[in-house]
């Protein structure tokens, strides 16, 4: 922890014994094993403090105060999720709206991603797992995160929203500018961008219309009458966030689990029916987002005072690996009774995704083990670099098989 009489204006709020130093898109601790610093930030930290980083910010470590925090949106909105805090950020409907607009605006997307109506997606999902595999296959080694984790999610994503998939190198190259960046200047100008391929997606597709989501979107009945453009942008700005890099950090670290635990490799190996089963605990484990708040009114949590305006950034790893909720949770295994963690969110905006995220999952990894012998972090190549921020992630990752 800090000393309060560091060289940074402590808001008269905020108790000096709250503060402790903790950059969410630099620390040092984040350099190494993301998780690992996670868990090594709990140690020596309260369940929730303050941080001067990033125009100062909340920082909440404890899962139970978490799922208050989101289940609350009365107290703690959406409609700020940048840390510093951008008031010119691109909106994300419906990511970043309270209820009870939030609600009507989820109800029109959940009737494109509940379970029936994305399960004519599997075959597409079973023909990308197989062809980025197949590609790879006979070369022994790969670099992971490029060749396969943002390949297969994002094919498959891209071809059921309608983004074409011959961009997919400028998508990403967007997506990992803006998630890295905690400048914002620098984000902005990613976010721009962003919003202007939207534009020209959006508006070809209002001339032209596919067999795919910006097409039913577009024609959709909303509350009786049709989505407006600028409506229609700001769902698309969050289809692209969140569509385009999630899945690809799942896969990202779940692989590099099963390439340092050769044991649960040989088990899953072994038995492919427990895919769905393993891709659950991994996320469990490894769950990866940091959620924003901004405090809507005066209030007190933890017997601590927040004031309105106040940045509070929830890190819902912290759940997954918090021991009083998964016993031995820095283990994985297949045998849990009961899995509890937050990798999908909390509460009303637990994510929309979240069941074809699952059904990617546990196809990757039953074909990859069907498909690639055993395999290990590659030795001979340089350890990849991470990402932190509101979406944490591995930059590379080489495994390697014979």
């Amino acid at each position: 922890m800090s000393d309060a009489s560091s060289s940074f204006d402590l808001p008269a709020h905020v108790p000096g014994e709250r503060v402790v130093h903790f950059d969410f898109y630099n620390d040092q601790r984040l350099q190494g094993d993301i998780h690992d610093g996670l868990m090594a930030l709990r140690a020596e930290a309260p369940g929730m403090f303050w941080t001067p980083a990033n125009g100062g910010h909340w920082v909440i470590l404890d899962p139970n105060t978490i799922s208050t925090i989101l289940r609350t949106p009365k107290l703690f909105s959406s409609r700020q999720l940048q840390i510093p805090p951008r008031p010119d950020a691109p909106v994300m409907i419906p990511e970043s709206l309270d209820p009870p607009e939030h609600l009507l605006y989820r109800r029109l997307m959940m009737s494109w991603f509940e379970p029936r109506q994305i399960a004519h997606l599997k075959s597409r999902v079973e023909h990308w797992t197989r062809h980025f595999i197949a590609k790879i296959k006979d070369r022994g080694e790969c670099e992971f995160v490029a060749d396969v984790a943002s390949r297969i999610p994002v094919a498959v994503f891209m071809e059921f929203v309608g983004f074409p998939l011959d961009r997919h190198e400028d998508f990403r190259g967007l997506i990992d500018g803006l998630f890295r960046s905690n400048a914002p200047e620098e984000s902005q100008i990613y976010a721009m961008k962003i919003m202007g391929e939207l534009q020209t997606l959006i508006t070809a597709r209002m001339e032209k219309r596919e067999d795919d989501l910006l097409s039913r979107l577009i024609d959709a009945d909303f509350e009786g009458r049709n989505l407006t453009f600028e409506e229609l942008m700001s769902i698309g700005f969050l289809l692209f966030l969140a569509g385009l890099d999630t899945v690809t950090n799942a896969m990202s670290f779940g692989t590099r689990h099963l390439a340092q635990d050769p044991e649960f490799q040989a088990r899953l190996r072994a038995q492919p029916e427990h895919a769905g089963e393993a891709a659950e605990e991994l996320l469990r484990r490894y769950t990866f987002p940091n959620l924003p708040r901004q405090v809507a009114q005066d209030t007190e949590l933890e017997g601590v005072a927040l004031k309105a305006g106040d940045m509070v950034l929830c890190v819902i790893a912290m759940a997954g690996l918090d021991e009083t909720l998964n016993p031995n949770a820095m283990e994985v295994r297949l045998d849990r009774e009961k899995r509890h963690h937050f990798a999908f969110g909390y509460g009303g905006h637990t994510c929309l995704g979240r069941h074809l995220a699952k059904m990617e999952l546990e196809a990757f990894y039953r074909h990859w083990l069907a498909e690639i012998p055993a395999f290990r972090i590659d030795p001979s190549r340089p350890v990849g670099g991470v990402r932190g921020g509101a979406v944490m992630g591995l930059s590379s990752l080489h495994p390697s098989w014979s």
